[in-house]
């Protein structure tokens, strides 16, 4: 698991098992392993963690460059139903302004299938 400042004080990240894999400006991969406490009442994986960990990985691309930046909107949808015990997210800066990263961020699970796309924007606060 890689070190990083911010993403060591996501206590929430932490409680739900996400790992820290790669991280930069353009580009960041978590993971996260399926335990029975991942699922919904139909037994599939909750939404919620398929959400938490894009969302994650969002926060670790933006914030690995100059700056601190807060998210401003993000977008789900779920494609399919994942496969196998570990999900992966992978989040790439699609564009930036002086202000502005907007990212997309593709949540696949243990076969590779692309499971659900996050598209997220944050914006740099003043330091």
């Amino acid at each position: 698991m890689r070190e990083s400042k911010q993403f060591d004080r996501d206590r929430f990240a932490e409680w739900l098992g996400i790992e820290l894999l790669e991280q930069s400006f353009d580009q960041a991969i978590c993971r996260v392993s399926i335990g029975e406490n991942s699922r919904n009442a139909l037994g599939g994986i909750h939404g919620g963690l398929i959400f938490s960990l894009a969302d994650v990985a969002f926060a670790c691309a933006c914030n690995a460059g100059q700056g601190t930046y807060i998210g401003l909107q993000a977008e789900i949808r779920y494609m399919s139903a994942p496969k196998g015990q570990v999900l992966m997210a992978t989040a790439t800066r699609v564009g930036s302004s002086r202000k502005f990263a907007h990212y997309e961020v593709v949540v696949s699970d243990s076969e590779q299938r692309r499971i659900a796309l996050f598209t997220s924007s944050a914006y740099q606060l003043d330091q």
